[in-house]
C-alpha cells in the first residue's frame, strides 16, 4: 500500500509539473528556452506585415519634417552633428575632451593594461601604452584648424589609433573592443588631429568621433568637401549592401543609407584617394531597387521593407564582417528615409521624438504600451535595440533585430551565438530567463 500510494503521488506531481510546463510554453514564457528565437514561418517575410497594414504606405513625415526631426535628434543627443555647420577652428580643450571621451568608451582611459588579446596573445603593456601615446594629446595646438576629408573605401572608425583588433579571448575574431563603427565611401569627416605615428587621424563624423586610418580617406578643401557633407542632389543606397565599381574597376562597398552626391546629369560623384588628396570621378548607375534618387518616403511599410532586406545577414559588431550590429541595423533602416539616429543602442530609442519609459511597469503594462506602437518603433535597453513589426495573428508582438546571441535554460544555463539578423517575438527569453520585453527600457518612435 505504501509503495502504491507513493507511486500515485509521484505520478500526480509529475503530471502537475508537466501541465504547468505546457501552460508556460503555450503562454510563450519559454518559447525560446529550448530553441533559437529566430522565426522562420510566414512572419519572416515583409509581405506578412505590409499586407496587414494597408495604411502603412501613407507618408509619416515630409522632407521638411524629416529635417526638423533630425534637428531635434541633434538637440537631444550630442553625438550627432551637422558637419556642414562646424566652425573652422576648435579649441585644444574640446579636441582633448573628445579624444578622452572616445578612449573612455572602451575603458581605455586608465593606464592599467586591460585583460585583452591581440593577434591571439595577451595584450602587452608596450602595445597598450603605445596605443595611448599614439593619441598624440601633447601635440594638440591651442586652436585646431579643422581639415576636411572624405572616406574613399569602407573603413573602420577606431576608439584608439590602432589597426589590430583587441579581443576578450585569444580565439575571438568578431568582437573587436577597439571597433567604434564602420564608415561608407563618400562619408565626410572633419579632421582634428593626426596620431603620433601619422597613420591615423582623429575625426568627427555625423554620428561618432574616432580614429580613422589615413589610407581610408582623402583630404580636400572645404568647398569640395561640402559637396559630400551637404549635397544638393544625392543618391541613397536602399539595398542592405551594394558594390559600385569606380572608373578603375575597383568595387566600393556601400551599406543601406549611404548617401552619394549626384552631378547635374545624375551621375554618382565617387571619391578617390590620390596620394592622400581627394580626387573625384563620375559614374553612371541606373536607379533601381538598390539605389534611389534621394531618400525613400518615410512610411511604416518602408521601415518593414527596408528592415527585411537585412534578414539573414551576419551580425557584424561595430560594422565588422561588412555587416550590421543591432544599432547599425536600425540606424541604416532609418537613414534610408533620411532620419539620422545616434550610433549606439542605448541612445537611439530615448532620443526619438516620442519616448515611452517602461521603468517600473509590469510585463502586462509593457505589452500594453507596445501594442499601442506602430511599425518602426524602437525597443531598447542599455545594450540592445530592436525594431517593432506589429502583432501577429495570435496577438504576439514581433520584432526585427540583429542578434548576437541567445540563451537556453533547459538542462542548465547556456549561451548560444547566432550572429544573424532575424525576425523574432518580443517575448523571447533574455539572459535572465525573462521575456525580453521585461528588460526593455524605452520605446522610441517618430510620432
Amino acid at each position: 500500500m505504501t509503495v502504491q500510494k507513493m507511486t500515485v503521488t509521484g505520478w500526480k506531481q509529475m503530471l502537475a509539473m508537466t501541465l504547468m510546463m505546457m501552460t508556460f510554453l503555450l503562454a510563450g514564457g519559454m518559447e525560446n528556452a529550448l530553441a533559437s528565437p529566430e522565426i522562420t514561418d510566414a512572419r519572416a517575410e515583409a509581405s506578412y506585415w505590409t499586407q496587414r497594414n494597408p495604411a502603412g504606405d501613407a507618408v509619416l513625415l515630409t522632407k521638411e519634417q524629416v529635417k526638423r526631426v533630425n534637428a531635434g535628434l541633434r538637440e537631444r543627443n550630442d553625438t550627432l552633428a551637422d558637419l556642414s555647420s562646424l566652425p573652422e577652428t576648435i579649441s585644444s580643450a574640446e579636441v582633448r575632451q573628445r579624444i578622452e571621451n572616445v578612449r573612455a568608451l572602451g575603458d581605455f582611459d586608465t593606464a592599467a593594461v586591460p585583460d585583452l588579446y591581440k593577434n591571439g596573445s595577451a595584450l602587452t603593456s608596450y602595445s597598450y601604452s603605445f596605443a595611448r601615446k599614439n593619441c598624440n594629446l601633447d601635440a594638440i595646438p591651442e586652436q585646431v584648424n579643422v581639415r576636411y576629408g572624405v572616406v574613399t573605401r569602407r573603413a573602420s572608425l577606431r576608439l584608439l589609433p590602432e589597426a589590430a583588433g583587441w579581443f576578450e579571448s585569444a580565439g575571438d575574431t568578431h568582437y573587436d573592443t577597439l571597433q567604434a563603427t564602420a564608415l561608407d565611401p563618400a562619408e565626410p569627416v572633419a579632421v582634428l588631429l593626426d596620431s603620433y605615428d601619422k597613420k591615423f587621424s582623429f575625426v568627427r563624423t555625423r554620428f561618432y568621433d574616432g580614429w580613422l586610418q589615413k589610407s581610408d580617406f582623402a583630404e580636400t578643401d572645404r568647398d569640395t568637401w561640402t559637396k559630400f557633407a551637404a549635397p544638393e542632389n544625392f543618391a541613397v543606397v536602399t539595398a542592405n549592401k551594394k558594390t559600385i565599381a569606380n572608373a578603375d574597376g575597383e568595387g566600393l562597398l556601400f551599406q543601406m543609407g549611404a548617401k552619394i552626391p549626384l552631378t547635374s546629369d545624375k551621375k554618382l560623384l565617387l571619391p578617390v584617394n590620390d596620394n592622400g588628396m581627394l580626387r573625384t570621378e563620375t559614374v553612371r548607375t541606373p536607379f533601381d531597387d538598390t539605389i534611389h534618387e534621394g531618400f525613400l518616403p518615410c512610411t511604416e511599410n518602408n521601415f518593414v521593407r527596408q528592415g527585411f532586406r537585412f534578414l539573414g545577414d551576419v551580425y557584424g559588431w561595430g560594422g565588422l564582417d561588412d555587416s550590421v550590429d543591432c544599432s547599425s541595423f536600425v540606424g541604416d533602416v532609418y537613414r534610408s528615409m533620411g532620419i539620422e539616429l545616434p550610433r549606439d543602442a542605448d541612445q537611439q530609442a530615448k532620443s526619438m521624438p516620442k519616448v515611452i519609459d517602461l521603468s517600473g511597469m509590469s510585463e502586462d503594462e509593457r505589452l500594453t504600451a507596445l501594442y499601442g506602437c506602430r511599425p518602426g518603433t524602437l525597443l531598447a535597453n542599455n545594450t540592445h535595440v530592436m525594431m517593432y513589426l506589429g502583432q501577429d495573428d495570435d496577438g504576439t508582438p514581433c520584432v526585427l533585430q540583429s542578434l548576437s546571441s541567445w540563451f537556453s535554460f533547459s538542462g542548465g544555463y547556456a549561451k548560444h551565438y547566432l550572429r544573424k539578423v532575424i525576425a523574432s517575438t518580443a517575448t523571447f527569453l533574455n539572459a535572465s530567463g525573462e521575456p525580453y520585453i521585461d528588460g526593455v527600457r524605452y520605446l522610441g518612435s517618430l510620432q
